[in-house]
Protein backbone atom coordinates (compact mmCIF):
# COMPACT_ATOMS: atom_id res chain seq x y z
CA UNK A 1 0.00 0.00 0.00
CA UNK A 2 1.34 3.42 -0.94
CA UNK A 3 0.88 5.83 1.95
CA UNK A 4 0.21 8.88 -0.20
CA UNK A 5 -3.05 10.62 -1.07
CA UNK A 6 -4.47 11.77 -4.39
CA UNK A 7 -4.32 15.32 -3.06
CA UNK A 8 -0.58 14.95 -2.47
CA UNK A 9 -0.02 13.49 -5.93
CA UNK A 10 -1.74 16.53 -7.41
CA UNK A 11 -2.31 14.95 -10.82
CA UNK A 12 -5.32 15.36 -13.09
CA UNK A 13 -7.93 12.77 -12.11
CA UNK A 14 -7.81 11.25 -15.60
CA UNK A 15 -4.92 11.65 -18.03
CA UNK A 16 -2.94 9.77 -20.65
CA UNK A 17 0.35 8.17 -19.57
CA UNK A 18 3.47 6.93 -21.30
CA UNK A 19 6.47 4.82 -20.37
CA UNK A 20 4.72 1.49 -19.77
CA UNK A 21 7.39 -0.54 -21.57
CA UNK A 22 10.12 0.86 -19.32
CA UNK A 23 8.33 -0.41 -16.19
CA UNK A 24 7.36 -3.77 -17.71
CA UNK A 25 3.64 -3.21 -18.34
CA UNK A 26 2.22 -4.81 -21.49
CA UNK A 27 -1.26 -5.27 -23.01
CA UNK A 28 -3.07 -8.61 -22.85
CA UNK A 29 -3.23 -10.85 -25.92
CA UNK A 30 -6.13 -10.22 -28.30
CA UNK A 31 -8.82 -12.89 -28.33
CA UNK A 32 -11.96 -11.33 -29.82
CA UNK A 33 -11.04 -7.89 -31.18
CA UNK A 34 -10.25 -5.80 -28.13
CA UNK A 35 -8.59 -6.58 -24.83
CA UNK A 36 -7.95 -4.18 -21.95
CA UNK A 37 -5.58 -4.71 -19.03
CA UNK A 38 -5.90 -2.67 -15.84
CA UNK A 39 -3.32 -2.28 -13.07
CA UNK A 40 -4.59 -0.83 -9.78
CA UNK A 41 -2.79 0.11 -6.59
CA UNK A 42 -4.14 1.26 -3.26
CA UNK A 43 -3.22 4.68 -1.89
CA UNK A 44 -3.93 6.28 1.47
CA UNK A 45 -7.23 5.24 3.04
CA UNK A 46 -9.83 4.21 0.49
CA UNK A 47 -8.23 6.07 -2.42
CA UNK A 48 -6.80 4.24 -5.43
CA UNK A 49 -5.22 4.90 -8.79
CA UNK A 50 -5.03 2.66 -11.79
CA UNK A 51 -3.88 2.46 -15.40
CA UNK A 52 -5.60 0.84 -18.36
CA UNK A 53 -3.91 -0.25 -21.57
CA UNK A 54 -5.98 -1.18 -24.60
CA UNK A 55 -4.50 -3.69 -27.00
CA UNK A 56 -6.79 -2.28 -29.71
CA UNK A 57 -5.83 1.40 -29.45
CA UNK A 58 -2.43 1.06 -27.82
CA UNK A 59 -3.38 3.95 -25.51
CA UNK A 60 -2.84 3.99 -21.75
CA UNK A 61 -4.88 6.10 -19.31
CA UNK A 62 -4.42 6.78 -15.62
CA UNK A 63 -7.53 7.12 -13.43
CA UNK A 64 -8.07 8.13 -9.80
CA UNK A 65 -10.78 6.84 -7.46
CA UNK A 66 -12.16 7.90 -4.09
CA UNK A 67 -15.37 7.56 -2.12
CA UNK A 68 -17.61 10.02 -0.32
CA UNK A 69 -17.76 10.73 3.39
CA UNK A 70 -20.34 7.96 3.90
CA UNK A 71 -17.59 5.42 3.13
CA UNK A 72 -14.79 7.27 4.88
CA UNK A 73 -13.38 8.88 1.74
CA UNK A 74 -12.50 12.47 0.89
CA UNK A 75 -14.72 12.72 -2.22
CA UNK A 76 -11.69 13.93 -4.16
CA UNK A 77 -12.25 11.68 -7.18
CA UNK A 78 -15.11 9.66 -8.74
CA UNK A 79 -16.15 6.39 -7.14
CA UNK A 80 -15.75 3.06 -9.00
CA UNK A 81 -19.43 2.76 -9.95
CA UNK A 82 -19.14 6.06 -11.83
CA UNK A 83 -16.61 4.67 -14.27
CA UNK A 84 -18.66 1.60 -15.15
CA UNK A 85 -21.84 3.64 -15.71
CA UNK A 86 -19.93 5.98 -18.02
CA UNK A 87 -18.41 3.02 -19.88
CA UNK A 88 -21.83 1.51 -20.46
CA UNK A 89 -23.43 4.78 -21.60
CA UNK A 90 -20.57 5.58 -23.96
CA UNK A 91 -20.55 2.09 -25.45
CA UNK A 92 -24.30 2.18 -26.09
CA UNK A 93 -24.08 5.66 -27.66
CA UNK A 94 -21.28 4.58 -29.99
CA UNK A 95 -23.27 1.61 -31.28
CA UNK A 96 -26.42 3.73 -31.53
CA UNK A 97 -24.74 6.31 -33.76
CA UNK A 98 -23.02 3.70 -35.92
CA UNK A 99 -26.21 1.72 -36.37
CA UNK A 100 -28.24 4.85 -37.17
CA UNK A 101 -25.71 5.75 -39.86
CA UNK A 102 -25.86 2.24 -41.35
CA UNK A 103 -29.67 2.36 -41.44
CA UNK A 104 -29.70 5.95 -42.76
CA UNK A 105 -31.62 7.20 -39.74
CA UNK A 106 -30.91 10.78 -38.73
CA UNK A 107 -30.71 11.41 -34.99
CA UNK A 108 -30.74 15.01 -33.83
CA UNK A 109 -29.27 15.78 -30.40
CA UNK A 110 -29.48 12.21 -29.00
CA UNK A 111 -29.49 11.98 -25.22
CA UNK A 112 -28.96 8.43 -23.95
CA UNK A 113 -29.58 7.60 -20.30
CA UNK A 114 -28.40 4.49 -18.44
CA UNK A 115 -29.78 3.74 -14.99
CA UNK A 116 -27.88 1.19 -12.90
CA UNK A 117 -29.37 -0.47 -9.84
CA UNK A 118 -27.35 -2.45 -7.30
CA UNK A 119 -28.18 -3.83 -3.87
CA UNK A 120 -26.37 -5.14 -0.83
CA UNK A 121 -27.53 -7.41 1.96
CA UNK A 122 -25.96 -8.91 5.06
CA UNK A 123 -23.11 -7.80 7.33
CA UNK A 124 -19.80 -6.60 5.94
CA UNK A 125 -17.84 -6.94 9.24
CA UNK A 126 -19.11 -10.50 9.68
CA UNK A 127 -18.22 -11.41 6.10
CA UNK A 128 -21.82 -12.31 5.21
CA UNK A 129 -22.61 -9.36 2.93
CA UNK A 130 -23.60 -10.11 -0.65
CA UNK A 131 -23.98 -7.52 -3.39
CA UNK A 132 -26.15 -7.90 -6.46
CA UNK A 133 -27.12 -6.11 -9.65
CA UNK A 134 -30.59 -5.54 -11.06
CA UNK A 135 -31.28 -5.02 -14.76
CA UNK A 136 -29.96 -1.66 -16.01
CA UNK A 137 -32.47 0.52 -17.84
CA UNK A 138 -31.66 2.51 -20.99
CA UNK A 139 -33.70 5.25 -22.63
CA UNK A 140 -33.22 7.61 -25.56
CA UNK A 141 -34.51 11.13 -26.11
CA UNK A 142 -33.95 12.64 -29.56
CA UNK A 143 -35.53 13.86 -32.76
CA UNK A 144 -35.36 11.05 -35.31
CA UNK A 145 -36.12 10.72 -39.01
CA UNK A 146 -37.54 7.26 -38.21
CA UNK A 147 -40.88 6.57 -36.57
CA UNK A 148 -40.99 5.82 -32.82
CA UNK A 149 -41.09 2.05 -33.30
CA UNK A 150 -38.06 2.11 -35.61
CA UNK A 151 -36.15 4.37 -33.21
CA UNK A 152 -36.95 2.06 -30.32
CA UNK A 153 -35.71 -0.92 -32.34
CA UNK A 154 -32.57 1.04 -33.16
CA UNK A 155 -31.84 1.53 -29.45
CA UNK A 156 -32.56 -2.13 -28.66
CA UNK A 157 -30.19 -3.33 -31.39
CA UNK A 158 -27.51 -0.82 -30.36
CA UNK A 159 -27.49 -2.13 -26.80
CA UNK A 160 -27.22 -5.69 -28.10
CA UNK A 161 -24.29 -4.71 -30.33
CA UNK A 162 -22.30 -3.05 -27.52
CA UNK A 163 -19.22 -4.99 -26.35
CA UNK A 164 -19.94 -4.35 -22.65
CA UNK A 165 -23.35 -5.93 -23.08
CA UNK A 166 -21.54 -9.23 -23.45
CA UNK A 167 -20.55 -9.04 -19.78
CA UNK A 168 -23.90 -7.77 -18.51
CA UNK A 169 -26.31 -9.89 -20.53
CA UNK A 170 -25.17 -13.38 -19.53
CA UNK A 171 -23.98 -15.00 -16.32
CA UNK A 172 -20.22 -14.53 -16.36
CA UNK A 173 -18.46 -15.90 -13.28
CA UNK A 174 -15.22 -13.98 -12.74
CA UNK A 175 -11.95 -15.93 -12.60
CA UNK A 176 -9.05 -15.29 -10.23
CA UNK A 177 -5.49 -16.11 -9.37
CA UNK A 178 -4.09 -15.33 -5.94
CA UNK A 179 -0.48 -14.66 -5.07
CA UNK A 180 0.37 -14.36 -1.36
CA UNK A 181 3.75 -12.99 -0.35
CA UNK A 182 5.20 -13.87 -3.73
CA UNK A 183 3.82 -17.43 -3.89
CA UNK A 184 0.86 -18.41 -6.06
CA UNK A 185 -1.82 -20.36 -4.17
CA UNK A 186 -5.18 -21.83 -5.11
CA UNK A 187 -7.79 -19.12 -4.33
CA UNK A 188 -10.28 -21.90 -3.31
CA UNK A 189 -13.09 -19.52 -2.25
CA UNK A 190 -13.63 -18.07 -5.76
CA UNK A 191 -13.52 -19.49 -9.28
CA UNK A 192 -9.90 -20.13 -10.22
CA UNK A 193 -8.31 -19.06 -13.47
CA UNK A 194 -6.34 -21.97 -14.85
CA UNK A 195 -2.63 -21.64 -15.40
CA UNK A 196 -0.03 -19.38 -13.88
CA UNK A 197 -0.70 -15.95 -12.46
CA UNK A 198 0.66 -12.98 -14.35
CA UNK A 199 3.95 -11.63 -13.01
CA UNK A 200 3.55 -9.35 -10.02
CA UNK A 201 3.89 -5.80 -11.41
CA UNK A 202 4.96 -4.41 -8.05
CA UNK A 203 4.18 -0.70 -7.82
CA UNK A 204 5.06 0.83 -11.22
CA UNK A 205 2.22 3.32 -11.66
CA UNK A 206 3.96 6.23 -9.97
CA UNK A 207 6.81 6.03 -12.49
CA UNK A 208 4.58 6.62 -15.52
CA UNK A 209 4.72 9.96 -17.30
CA UNK A 210 1.68 12.14 -17.94
CA UNK A 211 1.30 13.06 -21.62
CA UNK A 212 -1.06 15.38 -23.49
CA UNK A 213 -3.56 14.06 -26.03
CA UNK A 214 -4.60 16.44 -28.81
CA UNK A 215 -5.89 19.89 -27.92
CA UNK A 216 -8.31 18.77 -25.18
CA UNK A 217 -8.30 21.47 -22.49
CA UNK A 218 -11.41 20.53 -20.50
CA UNK A 219 -10.85 18.26 -17.47
CA UNK A 220 -11.71 14.67 -18.35
CA UNK A 221 -13.51 14.37 -14.99
CA UNK A 222 -14.92 17.13 -12.83
CA UNK A 223 -17.34 17.33 -9.92
CA UNK A 224 -20.64 19.02 -10.69
CA UNK A 225 -22.49 18.67 -7.37
CA UNK A 226 -21.34 17.92 -3.82
CA UNK A 227 -22.45 14.89 -1.84
CA UNK A 228 -24.36 17.13 0.57
CA UNK A 229 -26.22 19.01 -2.18
CA UNK A 230 -27.08 15.75 -3.93
CA UNK A 231 -28.54 14.35 -0.71
CA UNK A 232 -30.78 17.43 -0.40
CA UNK A 233 -31.90 17.13 -4.00
CA UNK A 234 -32.83 13.47 -3.56
CA UNK A 235 -34.71 14.22 -0.35
CA UNK A 236 -36.78 16.87 -2.16
CA UNK A 237 -37.49 14.79 -5.27
CA UNK A 238 -36.54 11.09 -5.04
CA UNK A 239 -36.34 9.48 -8.51
CA UNK A 240 -38.23 6.39 -9.53
CA UNK A 241 -36.39 3.18 -8.67
CA UNK A 242 -37.15 -0.53 -8.18
CA UNK A 243 -38.19 -1.76 -4.76
CA UNK A 244 -35.94 -4.28 -3.02
CA UNK A 245 -37.27 -6.65 -0.41
CA UNK A 246 -36.23 -7.55 3.12
CA UNK A 247 -33.05 -5.98 4.45
CA UNK A 248 -31.57 -5.20 1.05
CA UNK A 249 -30.31 -1.67 0.45
CA UNK A 250 -30.49 -0.14 -3.01
CA UNK A 251 -27.87 1.86 -4.90
CA UNK A 252 -29.19 3.86 -7.85
CA UNK A 253 -27.01 5.62 -10.42
CA UNK A 254 -27.94 7.51 -13.57
CA UNK A 255 -25.57 8.34 -16.43
CA UNK A 256 -26.71 10.83 -19.07
CA UNK A 257 -24.68 10.78 -22.30
CA UNK A 258 -24.67 13.60 -24.85
CA UNK A 259 -22.60 14.12 -28.01
CA UNK A 260 -20.23 17.09 -27.90
CA UNK A 261 -19.46 19.31 -30.89
CA UNK A 262 -16.15 17.49 -31.49
CA UNK A 263 -17.80 14.04 -31.52
CA UNK A 264 -16.70 13.07 -28.02
CA UNK A 265 -19.28 12.40 -25.33
CA UNK A 266 -20.20 14.30 -22.20
CA UNK A 267 -21.40 11.83 -19.55
CA UNK A 268 -23.00 13.12 -16.37
CA UNK A 269 -23.12 10.55 -13.56
CA UNK A 270 -25.57 11.12 -10.71
CA UNK A 271 -26.00 8.81 -7.72
CA UNK A 272 -29.29 8.95 -5.86
CA UNK A 273 -29.05 6.13 -3.34
CA UNK A 274 -26.70 6.03 -1.50
CA UNK A 275 -26.44 9.74 -2.34
CA UNK A 276 -23.04 10.71 -3.69
CA UNK A 277 -21.48 13.69 -5.44
CA UNK A 278 -22.14 14.08 -9.18
CA UNK A 279 -19.40 14.00 -11.80
CA UNK A 280 -19.10 14.70 -15.51
CA UNK A 281 -16.71 12.82 -17.82
CA UNK A 282 -15.47 13.03 -21.40
CA UNK A 283 -15.44 9.82 -23.46
CA UNK A 284 -13.78 9.40 -26.84
CA UNK A 285 -14.66 6.33 -28.92
CA UNK A 286 -13.08 7.58 -32.13
CA UNK A 287 -11.98 4.84 -34.50
CA UNK A 288 -8.65 6.63 -34.99
CA UNK A 289 -6.47 6.34 -31.83
CA UNK A 290 -4.16 9.06 -33.14
CA UNK A 291 -7.00 11.56 -32.74
CA UNK A 292 -8.20 10.33 -29.34
CA UNK A 293 -8.31 12.97 -26.59
CA UNK A 294 -10.04 10.99 -23.80
CA UNK A 295 -10.43 7.38 -22.65
CA UNK A 296 -12.67 5.05 -24.63
CA UNK A 297 -15.78 3.41 -23.21
CA UNK A 298 -14.08 0.06 -22.66
CA UNK A 299 -11.29 1.61 -20.59
CA UNK A 300 -13.81 3.40 -18.37
CA UNK A 301 -15.68 0.14 -17.81
CA UNK A 302 -12.50 -1.81 -17.08
CA UNK A 303 -11.06 0.58 -14.53
CA UNK A 304 -14.36 0.90 -12.67
CA UNK A 305 -14.62 -2.85 -12.24
CA UNK A 306 -11.05 -3.13 -10.94
CA UNK A 307 -11.50 -0.15 -8.59
CA UNK A 308 -14.68 -1.61 -7.07
CA UNK A 309 -13.03 -4.95 -6.33
CA UNK A 310 -10.04 -3.19 -4.75
CA UNK A 311 -12.41 -1.14 -2.59
CA UNK A 312 -13.98 -4.29 -1.18
CA UNK A 313 -10.56 -5.80 -0.39
CA UNK A 314 -9.64 -2.71 1.59
CA UNK A 315 -12.95 -2.33 3.40
CA UNK A 316 -13.24 -5.95 4.52
CA UNK A 317 -9.62 -6.38 5.58
CA UNK A 318 -9.94 -3.19 7.66
CA UNK A 319 -13.22 -4.24 9.31
CA UNK A 320 -11.98 -7.79 9.95
CA UNK A 321 -8.72 -6.39 11.40
CA UNK A 322 -6.62 -8.29 8.88
CA UNK A 323 -3.54 -6.10 8.29
CA UNK A 324 -2.45 -6.05 4.66
CA UNK A 325 0.94 -4.52 3.98
CA UNK A 326 0.11 -4.07 0.31
CA UNK A 327 -2.39 -5.32 -2.25
CA UNK A 328 -2.84 -4.73 -5.96
CA UNK A 329 -4.63 -6.30 -8.91
CA UNK A 330 -4.05 -6.88 -12.58
CA UNK A 331 -7.31 -7.36 -14.47
CA UNK A 332 -7.95 -8.44 -18.05
CA UNK A 333 -11.12 -7.87 -20.07
CA UNK A 334 -11.63 -9.50 -23.47
CA UNK A 335 -14.42 -8.07 -25.66
CA UNK A 336 -15.51 -8.32 -29.26
CA UNK A 337 -15.60 -5.16 -31.32
CA UNK A 338 -18.93 -3.36 -31.41
CA UNK A 339 -21.39 -5.11 -33.68
CA UNK A 340 -22.24 -1.82 -35.43
CA UNK A 341 -19.08 0.27 -34.94
CA UNK A 342 -16.88 -2.73 -35.76
CA UNK A 343 -18.97 -3.75 -38.76
CA UNK A 344 -19.63 -7.37 -37.78
CA UNK A 345 -23.38 -7.04 -37.41
CA UNK A 346 -23.20 -9.39 -34.42
CA UNK A 347 -24.11 -8.89 -30.79
CA UNK A 348 -21.35 -7.88 -28.40
CA UNK A 349 -19.76 -10.68 -26.39
CA UNK A 350 -17.05 -10.95 -23.76
CA UNK A 351 -15.12 -13.50 -21.74
CA UNK A 352 -15.45 -13.67 -17.95
CA UNK A 353 -13.36 -11.08 -16.11
CA UNK A 354 -9.88 -12.35 -15.21
CA UNK A 355 -8.31 -10.86 -12.08
CA UNK A 356 -4.87 -11.52 -10.64
CA UNK A 357 -4.67 -10.57 -6.96
CA UNK A 358 -1.35 -9.88 -5.22
CA UNK A 359 -1.25 -9.54 -1.43
CA UNK A 360 1.63 -8.95 0.95
CA UNK A 361 0.59 -9.66 4.52
CA UNK A 362 1.70 -11.44 7.68
CA UNK A 363 -1.54 -13.40 8.02
CA UNK A 364 -2.54 -16.92 7.09
CA UNK A 365 -3.21 -17.99 3.52
CA UNK A 366 -6.75 -18.98 4.53
CA UNK A 367 -7.37 -15.46 5.85
CA UNK A 368 -6.19 -13.94 2.58
CA UNK A 369 -8.41 -16.34 0.65
CA UNK A 370 -11.34 -15.18 2.78
CA UNK A 371 -10.58 -11.54 1.94
CA UNK A 372 -10.77 -12.37 -1.77
CA UNK A 373 -14.00 -14.33 -1.25
CA UNK A 374 -15.72 -11.45 0.52
CA UNK A 375 -14.38 -8.90 -1.98
CA UNK A 376 -15.84 -10.86 -4.90
CA UNK A 377 -19.20 -11.36 -3.16
CA UNK A 378 -19.50 -7.69 -2.18
CA UNK A 379 -18.22 -6.12 -5.40
CA UNK A 380 -21.23 -4.57 -7.14
CA UNK A 381 -19.53 -4.75 -10.51
CA UNK A 382 -18.49 -8.38 -10.34
CA UNK A 383 -22.17 -8.90 -9.44
CA UNK A 384 -23.16 -6.99 -12.58
CA UNK A 385 -21.23 -9.61 -14.56
CA UNK A 386 -22.26 -12.54 -12.36
CA UNK A 387 -26.00 -11.84 -12.20
CA UNK A 388 -28.33 -12.16 -15.17
CA UNK A 389 -28.95 -8.41 -15.39
CA UNK A 390 -30.27 -8.13 -18.94
CA UNK A 391 -30.56 -4.50 -20.02
CA UNK A 392 -34.11 -3.18 -20.27
CA UNK A 393 -35.18 -0.55 -22.79
CA UNK A 394 -37.43 2.16 -21.38
CA UNK A 395 -40.06 3.65 -23.65
CA UNK A 396 -40.39 6.81 -21.55
CA UNK A 397 -37.15 8.82 -21.89
CA UNK A 398 -35.73 10.57 -18.86
CA UNK A 399 -36.54 14.27 -19.02
CA UNK A 400 -33.68 16.47 -20.19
Amino acid sequence: MTDISLEELGSALIHAVDGLEQVGLAPPPDRHGQSIRAWVRSLNGIQKEGVTLSGLTGLAWRFASDEGAHLGGHDYAPNPLSYVGVGMAGSFMTELRALASAREIALEDPVLVVENFYFRDGSFPKGTMVSGALSPEVSLDCTSSANPAETQRLLLDAVAAAPVNGLVRDEKISLFTLTCNGQQVDPVEVAALSGDALPDPGDPIGALKQVARGDQTDPLAQKTMSEEDMAKRVADAPPRAPLVDGTKKLLHLRTTCRVRADGTYDCLREQFAQSSSSWSFIVDDTADPARSTAPDSGSYFAIGLAFCFMTQIGRYSHMAKLPLEAYRVVQDLHFTLGGASGGSGEGGTADPVETHVFVDADISTDAIRDVVRVAEKTCFLHALCRDRAKVKIRRDPISR
